[in-house]
């Protein structure tokens, strides 16, 4: 299993790096997401950033301001949400060549849903806006977090902490997908954080990834953070 100690890169880091790194000063808010697959055979990483939907950043804007109106009407009031459920998925990167080349399928600013996404096949999942059922998960059901974490601000002769840090951690543990057999591996090259309210999920943002194999007896632990 995956515990703290395995995780190195300190938060503040993480956080630096959305900031300061890679040309990453974007519209909307930031995020960095960090993939553990503890196999048998050891652990497999990976990171890179996601991006936040067009109507990820309409949904924050609706939450800012409690209201959905503009100019011409109204648009869906999405203001009763709350960024509560990830997803996996399947069609996040195609390889082929030799040597093999990964190429990436995503994410785009207009995605609604994962390209295809994967049923984790348990009672209580919600479906995913593409469809596929039983697919969304809670962040904080399998042992999963999410919390606020500080930043502080010391300058002009006064001081303040500030809590605008979003980190999720998001677990697809031993059995799941339900419908794996022991020992087959099912293919994850994509994620997506959702806002939800009641059953209906909406994608709040996206990440696609080299393929992860999972197996019905790995574990599979997603580090989300969005800096707001």
């Amino acid at each position: 299993m995956l515990n703290d100690n395995v995780i190195v890169k300190e938060d503040y880091k993480i956080f630096d790096k959305l900031a300061n790194e890679m040309g990453y000063k974007t519209r909307g808010p930031l995020g960095w997401v960090q993939i553990y697959l503890q196999t048998k055979n050891g652990l497999i990483f990976d990171e890179g950033p996601n991006l936040v939907t067009a109507q990820g950043r309409e949904y924050v804007a609706q939450r800012v301001f409690n209201s959905n109106a503009y100019s011409g009407g109204v648009r869906s009031n999405w203001t009763s949400y709350v960024i509560s459920h990830f997803a996996v998925g399947s069609g996040g990167s195609v390889v082929a060549g030799a040597p093999p080349t990964v190429t990436l399928n995503g994410p785009y600013i207009c995605d609604t849903g994962l390209i295809t996404a994967t049923s984790l096949g348990v009672a209580g999942y919600l479906t995913e806006p593409g469809g596929t059922t039983l697919a969304v998960k809670s962040i904080t059901a399998s042992g999963g977090t999410r919390y606020l974490e500080s930043s502080s601000y010391s300058g002009g002769g006064s001081s303040c902490t500030y809590y605008t840090k979003m980190k999720c951690t998001c677990i697809i543990p031993n059995g799941e997908p339900s419908s794996l057999a022991p020992g087959a591996t099912t293919k994850i090259d994509e994620a997506g954080l959702y806002f939800v309210s009641g059953s209906t999920a909406k994608l709040f943002s996206h990440i696609c990834f080299a393929p992860k194999w999972k197996e019905k007896e790995s574990v599979l632990t997603i580090q989300w953070y969005i800096l707001f």
